[in-house]
């Protein structure tokens, strides 16, 4: 079930498409299960709890880890499954390359990440991301936001995030005129967002949900590395 056309044009527009039910309730249970079981092994290389200034946030016990796909075999299957490989080749029409995995546990309590381009992280074009929702996903548990058409408007300036709701350190400064809007999914529902497309979360306020999430980035097989403008990387802004 590869994007169609109308998810296309959609991505081309507006900058991201949601792929209803990509992947079954099962297969998103699956997943979920694995990872949890996974993460009560221990630490795994390249965990990342978040900025160290908010102690209590339950993030740092349940970090996100990262590319998985390395060391773990079904972390490379779900992430090569010709359902992502052929949407997101439609999508950026070029082949598609993994390139990262990442997972996001996001507990009762956690944190969000500011919103951002991901090409503000990594600077290829074209680039697509791809987040597949292990849980409903909704305003309560910091579901993603995304702000449609942001992607027409280039790499955009940096700023300081507020790491008391951010667990990172940095954010896009979005242009007067854009909104920031949620999506709400349910388990399996896949979420692809252009490299340039400003999105995050907000935090998690329930008491007894997760909001789990599998992702991974993908760039076109003719994708060419970029210097980026200053202040329109991460890492121009100080850590904390």
């Amino acid at each position: 079930m590869a994007a169609t056309k109308a998810d296309v044009t959609h991505y081309q527009d507006e900058g991201f498409v949601v792929l209803k039910g990509l992947f079954t309730p099962d297969e998103a249970a699956q997943m979920r299960d694995h990872y949890m079981a996974l993460r009560a092994e221990g630490p795994k290389p390249g965990d990342f709890g978040g900025t160290k200034d908010q102690p209590d946030d339950p993030t740092h016990q349940y970090p996100r880890m990262i590319q998985m796909h390395k060391w773990d075999k079904l972390s490379e299957q779900w992430a090569t499954d010709p359902r992502i490989i052929e949407s997101a080749s439609a999508l950026m029409d070029d082949p598609a390359v993994m390139i990262q995995t990442m997972i996001y546990f996001k507990p009762p309590g956690g944190r969000g990440q500011g919103i951002h381009q991901d090409e503000q992280y990594i600077t290829m074009d074209p680039l697509v991301g791809v987040w597949v929702a292990l849980d409903k996903s909704d305003k309560e548990v910091g579901q993603m936001v995304v702000v449609p058409r942001s992607h027409q408007v280039g790499m955009l300036k940096v700023q300081e995030a507020d790491t008391s709701v951010s667990f990172t350190e940095a954010e896009a400064i979005v242009p007067d005129g854009f909104e920031v809007v949620g999506v709400d999914m349910e388990p399996g529902d896949t979420l692809f967002f252009h490299g340039r497309c400003v999105h995050g979360s907000y935090a998690n306020v329930t008491k007894d949900r997760w909001r789990r999430s599998f992702i991974c980035h993908y760039i076109g097989e003719n994708a060419k590395k970029f210097e980026p403008e200053k202040g329109t990387h991460v890492s121009h802004v100080k850590a904390k």
